[in-house]
């Protein structure tokens, strides 16, 4: 647990924590990187708030989960490899306002589930490995 603590220091660094949901530009960490698995798994461990869709209509999602962890938000979306697949794989978004995840939910569950992610999510990848 205390090797997760730098990782999420790490994020708190590099993000700017006042920004609004249509003018967050992207963001990315240092070069170096982190492992996107460990991430996902410090972020899920060390959250203070989360909330989740199940994407039942979308050809692309399967579901996505939002995270705020040591004051920043995350979303783990978990992507579809094909039609068949109902698991998906996960990746993670980095710096997601609960505003960008608010609109997210509403213009997914009244529209496309694929759209509304291109839209508010899929800019904020983190630069993981």
């Amino acid at each position: 647990m205390k090797k997760l603590y730098p990782v999420l220091i790490l994020l708190i660094l590099t993000f700017n924590l006042n920004s609004y949901a249509h003018s967050i530009p992207p963001v990315s960490l240092p070069q170096q990187g982190v492992n996107c698995q460990e991430l996902i798994r410090a972020v899920k461990q060390s959250n203070t708030y989360s909330d989740n869709v199940s994407c039942f209509t979308s050809s692309m999602l399967v579901k996505a989960t939002y995270y705020e962890a040591e004051n920043m938000g995350f979303v783990v979306a978990y992507i579809k490899k094909n039609e068949y697949d109902y698991y998906g794989r996960p990746y993670i978004f980095c710096g997601i306002s609960s505003q960008r995840w608010s609109y997210f939910k509403s213009n997914g569950t009244f529209g496309s589930w694929g759209k509304s992610f291109h839209t508010y999510i899929l800019d904020y990848a983190c630069n993981c490995y």
